[in-house]
């Protein structure tokens, strides 16, 4: 059930009109302006300025304030929302201080900051609406609400625009989309209830979503996710910082017909750190791991490296585990333990002529488990950059992966030559395939050309991609060759686009396949 019924209302402000500024959280109420507290006091005047980052209301030009049969009246005056203090401003006669009793005042010195009024262009505010309905450190709401710097925001009878400040409200559990835009609810301090419209693939969707938090230590989020076409989803997760040390994270999700569950605690000890982790999913499969990783540590020359050991098992209920399922008494196998080892180095920033640099990186890691089988990988990669102009930037990279699975004195039975070759779609056989034998590389270079003029939103990148795997043949794995353009750039605000347009040369038995992608974003 949403979470967020129990808001309350802080203060109501109503105007000719009311424009806000979502980056400085600055509410203004022009025409003549009329704020209303929950504890009966009520403030008139010419405009008012709502401070929602510090709880602050100002009210000038003919200013009154009054509650219950008391009242006062000046050129300016300032009040805070959850506070007693109240300062009026006299040109004559200067400040006086009083509460929200509104009894008589003292004499006070002039706080110029605290009847600071901002000095605002509307046309640039983000929503314009005749009534907001605040709730502190949460959310405001307007009704009705239009959006005259946002091209496609549709003027709304009402709005909920939420500014509470917690890591939870940055969580989700909604899967990737090209474009997501959220509704918020309702809401309060600790909690946020919002509808997405989204759009995922090539499917419009809309979703539900449900966001609780507890500052930074501890929140819950849940999702329900339901595409116009293809399958709906849902999902929930937990974290709870349990000290300065040690957290806890939970989730579930279920999507495609498959349910999964997840369990992690982490633990930090300066910069070296270690993690527990169980997995389970529907069809009876699950997994544990526990791993401890070093800090960076430093190496001559600048380099860093960092290693990291792990331990666990993976089982499946019921069944053996695959590979080993391949084996006449495969079904003995339906838990098997592993451990293993990663290292990982990186080269410093290193300068190379003519103003480039290049950083470089190599990780290697050997997965050993209790039936005899272990699993060695080794990845490199290095990236060169080099500015020529402001506006024009060169980019150059490598990147070799290679891995392989060993099956000591029974490779042949896990990888055994196809009883039927492998046909390219021109027909072609592929009598390269009878070599694999469990080892697999990926090796990928690519040199890019950039353009982004300074204060400006569009940018335009050119790339050629070259991809030398195995296993890849005329049409399987990745195209050998590829040259590509991208367009960024914001027409609107807050509408961003992107184009993308591709060309794979000599792949599948045509000479180039042209390709295109589009993205909005907010």
């Amino acid at each position: 059930m949403p979470a967020a019924a129990a808001a309350r209302t802080s203060a109501t402000l109503d105007g000719g009109t009311i424009v806000f500024f979502s980056d400085t959280l600055a509410l203004i109420a022009r025409n003549g302006a009329t704020i209303r507290l929950p504890d009966g006091t009520r403030g008139d005047a010419d405009a008012a300025y709502v401070d929602l980052k510090n709880d602050r209301i100002v009210l000038a030009g003919h200013a009154r304030l009054a509650r219950g049969s008391a009242a006062s009246a000046a050129d300016a005056i300032a009040l805070e929302m959850g506070g007693q203090r109240v300062d009026l401003l006299d040109a004559a006669t200067g400040v006086t201080r009083t509460t929200r009793a509104l009894g008589a005042g003292t004499s006070a010195e002039i706080d110029a900051q605290r009847f600071a009024f901002p000095d605002v262009d509307d046309r640039f505010a983000f929503i314009r609406s005749r009534r907001a309905t605040i709730v502190a450190h949460a959310n405001v709401r307007f009704t009705p609400a239009s959006f005259p710097t946002s091209v496609g925001g549709v003027p709304v009878p009402s709005y909920l625009h939420s500014f509470a400040t917690s890591a939870g409200f940055g969580a989700t559990t909604l899967n990737g989309a090209t474009f997501d835009q959220p509704y918020a609810l309702t809401g309060t301090p600790t909690s946020l209830t919002s509808l997405h419209a989204r759009v995922e693939g090539n499917s419009g969707a809309l979703a539900l979503q449900e966001q609780l938090a507890s500052g930074d230590d501890a929140y819950v989020t849940a999702a329900l996710d339901a595409p116009l076409r293809g399958f709906s989803s849902g999902g929930i997760t937990a974290y709870r910082r349990l000290s300065p040390r040690y957290n806890v994270q939970l989730g579930a999700a279920s999507g495609f017909g498959i349910r999964t569950g997840d369990a992690t605690l982490s633990a930090a000890f300066g910069a070296a750190g270690g993690r527990l982790t169980y997995h389970t999913q529907s069809g009876g499969f699950s997994s544990f791991d526990a791993s401890v990783r070093s800090p960076d540590l430093a190496l001559p020359g600048h380099a860093t490296i960092r290693v990291t050991a792990d331990a666990g098992f993976d089982a499946q209920h019921g069944a053996g585990l695959y590979p080993y399922a391949l084996l006449p008494d495969g079904r003995r196998y339906g838990s098997v333990w592993r451990h293993g080892l990663d290292a990982f180095l990186a080269s410093p920033l290193v300068p190379l002529p003519l103003g480039a640099t290049l950083t470089m990186s190599l990780e290697g890691s050997r997965t050993w488990y209790a039936f005899p089988r272990h699993i060695d990988a080794v990845t490199f990669s290095a990236n060169a950059s080099k500015t020529l102009t402001r506006s024009v930037s060169l980019f150059a990279g490598y990147t070799n992966v290679w891995n392989s699975q060993v099956f000591p004195n029974q490779q042949a039975i896990f990888y055994a030559p196809p009883a039927l070759l492998p046909l390219a779609p021109d027909g072609t056989p592929f009598f390269g395939y009878n070599a694999y034998s469990g080892a697999a590389v990926n090796r990928y270079e690519n040199f890019d050309v950039q353009i982004a003029p300074p204060n400006t939103t569009t940018s335009v990148r050119v790339s050629l991609r070259h991809a030398s795997d195995f296993l890849q043949f005329d049409g399987y794995g990745r195209p050998l060759w590829e040259v590509r353009g991208d367009v960024r750039f914001r027409p609107f605000p807050n509408v961003g686009l992107a184009f993308g347009r591709t060309y794979d040369f000599g792949w599948g038995g045509r000479r180039w396949t042209p390709g295109w992608s589009f993205a909005i974003t907010p």
